[in-house]
């Protein structure tokens, strides 16, 4: 099993400067940054994650647990690379494996269910999945 990170709308609205552009759910990245001030009101790529498939952005994205293999997942940043116009030689398809391997190893550290932000070069956790203990039922 894998977990990854992948756009939520799950505790948008928590910060004032919250923002997601995501329709659904999707596999996000790191946007690149034009500065470090995650509350810029200028410009919210010190808090973003961003779509690998549509390129829009959020403040929020959730661990989330799967059968996909390390190789697919690696896969999905390279297509969606690509797709943007990215030449496909070495040095992108080793920045791909660096950046995908970073997220993996970042997403490893949190249950499934885990909601995070960014602030600046900081993964924070805002929200953790809720736990029921077994044998307890909810009236």
């Amino acid at each position: 099993m894998l977990k990854y990170f992948v756009s939520t709308h799950r505790t948008q609205g928590q910060r004032d400067n919250d923002f997601t552009s995501i329709a659904g759910t999707e596999l996000v990245d790191l946007t690149g940054e034009c500065h470090d001030d995650p509350d810029s009101p200028i410009c919210g790529c010190a808090r973003s994650f961003v779509g690998i498939t549509s390129r829009q952005t959020s403040t929020t994205a959730e661990v989330t647990e799967t059968d996909m293999t390390a190789a697919e997942y690696i896969g999905h940043f390279h297509t969606g690379l690509l797709a943007l116009g990215w030449k496909d030689d070495a040095n992108t398809r080793n920045g791909i494996i660096d950046a995908a391997v970073e997220l993996l190893l970042l997403a490893a550290m949190w249950p499934a269910g885990t909601v995070v932000e960014r602030r600046g070069r900081e993964i924070r956790v805002r929200s953790f999945p809720s736990r029921r203990r077994p044998g307890l039922r909810r009236s």
